[in-house]
């Protein structure tokens, strides 16, 4: 009981899982590929992340500015 309620106390402040594979950097660099019309493909081999993460990183609600300045438009659903 003592152990555990040592570790506990000192894992304060941290979250477990693993990082994200895409930061900023590549979220900016993904979105501005899409945007200019390159295929799934195309822009994972380039960012250096699998298709699955693209495909993720573009259908996450997850809005952030684009390197142009402009924001995502919200998808239609329909």
């Amino acid at each position: 009981m003592k152990k555990t309620k040592n570790g506990l106390d000192s894992a304060r402040g941290r979250t477990g899982g693993r990082r994200p594979v895409v930061d900023d950097n590549k979220l900016g660099v993904i979105l501005a590929r899409r945007a200019e019309g390159q295929s799934i493909g195309e822009i994972a081999t380039a960012v250096k992340v699998s298709v699955g993460v693209v495909h993720k990183t573009l259908n996450s609600p997850r809005r952030d500015p684009l390197p142009t300045g402009g924001l995502l438009a919200p998808r239609c659903l329909g």
